[in-house]
């Protein structure tokens, strides 16, 4: 039982109308399964790290980031409790402050609302736009501003709004392998340029971002 489905249920049940012994058998279950989850992304982390997966994202600022066409951090973008949030507006688009050419990027997003729109870009120049693989409602995983053959559209393979979304994308050369949530949404070829900027754009939703992660492939 995961620590949300267990807090659910407790509430459910109703913290007055239960005994303190039952209350002390919910707060162990509630430890456990927290626990549990913790050592399940410890593994993952520890597993991912041997293959050549380092934090692109570190959790606590924007290290290692800029904003297109701003000196320092707008409003409309924060991190807290470890995830990368935005509010909204239509600029300015998170960059990464390095290129890159061959790599695997994984991570994690979420929208907060049922309309949301954004993107994240690979391979993109320094103030984003080209290369957009679609984060808008009913067009996630479409390549935006750029030309990949056998690039689509995967609006099933993704969760509802408020559930948190797994992408997976590899490009090695002008070829990129796409996936959403485990499953192999597509694989394309003609990528274009051989080098570029990793970024998250703004549209005008509020979405969130977690765990980006990043093994350069050379």
């Amino acid at each position: 039982m995961s620590p949300r489905a267990a807090r659910k249920l407790f509430d459910e049940i109703g913290a007055g109308s239960v005994s303190s012994s039952v209350k002390s058998i919910f707060s162990i279950i509630l430890l456990c399964a927290a626990t549990l989850a913790v050592s399940s992304q410890t593994v993952c982390a520890a597993e991912e790290k041997e293959e050549g997966f380092a934090p692109l994202f570190n959790g606590k600022n924007f290290d290692g980031w800029r904003f297109t066409g701003a000196a320092k951090s707008p409003a409309n973008w924060k991190v807290a409790e470890g995830v990368i949030q935005l509010s909204g507006g239509g600029s300015p688009h998170l960059s990464t402050a390095n290129e890159y050419g061959d790599f695997e990027l994984r991570l994690e997003w979420r929208a907060k609302g049922d309309k949301y729109n954004s993107g994240l870009y690979l391979r993109s120049g320094p103030n984003l736009g080209s290369n957009q693989l679609n984060l808008a409602k009913g067009s996630e995983g479409g390549l935006v501003g750029g030309k990949v053959e056998g690039a689509k559209a995967v609006p099933a393979l993704q969760k509802p709004a408020g559930e948190w979304n797994e992408w997976r994308v590899r490009a090695v050369g002008d070829k990129v392998t796409f996936w959403c949530n485990g499953k192999l949404a597509w694989e394309g070829t003609g990528l274009k340029p051989a080098r570029g900027h990793i970024g998250m754009q703004a549209e005008g939703a509020a979405m969130e971002f977690r765990n980006v992660r990043l093994k350069e492939i050379k």
